[in-house]
């Protein structure tokens, strides 16, 4: 069971940071070409504004849940640093319980938002918003998926915890 989980958590990691690379890697094109395009040739490519700011919000919305699997979250650890190893343990399922509701919220009230606004479509490629809207609940159900992944390693004594570091 260990082995297939940590396999499973290392495809899907390797699968999502190769999807912000390939984002990232888009977005630098398309920005490049859109300022010879704009400044040299004085022309556009329609949809390229739209298309890389999709791009960047799902890139965002990856990028968080790959933070919380790295635990590269916002913290302030001066007084965990100062606890034994089980209340550090402890805290860190907390926060990581936290982070989980906290995502779980978001993603109840952005399926109600994307239910009432998504049917509206994009000023200039005229696609349904709701393509662009979703990336909330996928970035908020993975960082989910992370925060369990990541108390269970904490149970089992298997990852790190923060090191004492300048307070």
């Amino acid at each position: 069971m260990r082995i297939v989980l940590r396999r499973a958590e290392r495809a899907l990691t390797n699968f999502l940071d190769g999807a912000i690379a390939f984002f990232f890697a888009v977005i630098l094109i398309s920005t490049v070409v859109q300022v010879i395009l704009r400044y040299v040739f004085n022309a556009s490519l329609l949809g390229a504004g739209e298309t890389m700011e999709a791009l960047f919000i799902y890139t965002t919305a990856i990028g968080a849940a790959a933070a919380v699997r790295r635990r590269q979250h916002i913290r302030i650890s001066c007084v965990v640093q100062l606890l034994p190893v089980p209340l550090k343990r402890a805290v860190d399922v907390l926060a990581h319980l936290l982070i989980a509701f906290i995502n779980g919220v978001m993603i109840f009230f952005s399926v109600t938002w994307i239910a009432k606004v998504g049917g509206n479509e994009s000023p200039v490629m005229r696609i349904p918003e709701w393509i662009m809207q979703i990336s909330i609940p996928i970035g908020c159900g993975l960082v989910i998926l992370y925060c369990l992944f990541n108390i269970v390693l904490t149970l089992r004594g298997e990852w790190p915890l923060p090191e004492d570091g300048p307070c």
